[in-house]
């Protein structure tokens, strides 16, 4: 994911890029990831404690997961969204989180450059949007493991912050 200043873009006003992204909080950054190229899998050895939505995975785990059917692998999924499609990340991300378990991420990222969209994030201040104030006592109002990005655990970023 290549970095830019914006004073390097000042002097190149023929610049085009086919995707936008506002805002460079966890979202933003998640979204950056994918348009950088990588892409979800099923992790080789991923049980998802859903036997339902398990089996419906287990039919194309060759495939990566934004290029399967998304509404049939949704289907009867609850969650805290009406988006049935982030509801199902997030439970390929954080399996019955909202239970109370600590499951791990049952997707593995794959980096594929052919899937590469040249793409410019905007934010205001550094990437990490709320990250960067949180102070040593304060709480996200989501579970700590709600705030993870792909490939970063969110315990790891806190320990390195707080004293």
């Amino acid at each position: 994911m290549p970095l830019v200043e914006e004073t390097s873009l000042l002097g190149d006003s023929s610049v085009t890029l086919p995707v936008v992204v506002i805002g460079n909080g966890p979202s933003g950054i998640c979204l950056s990831y994918m348009l950088s190229g990588y892409r979800p899998y099923l992790s080789s050895e991923a049980i998802h404690p859903n036997a339902i939505l398990h089996g419906k995975l287990e039919e194309a785990r060759h495939l990566s997961i934004v290029d399967q059917d998304l509404e049939y692998l949704s289907e009867g999924l609850e969650g805290r969204s009406s988006n049935p499609v982030a509801v199902l990340f997030d439970t390929l991300l954080h399996p019955d989180a909202d239970f109370g378990y600590d499951y791990p991420s049952v997707l593995h990222w794959k980096l594929e450059q052919h899937h590469y969209i040249p793409h410019l994030v905007l934010g205001k201040g550094p990437p990490g949007g709320a990250w960067h104030n949180m102070e040593g006592s304060m709480l996200t109002i989501s579970f700590g493991n709600w705030m993870e990005l792909p490939g970063l655990k969110f315990k790891d970023w806190v320990s390195s912050k707080r004293r």
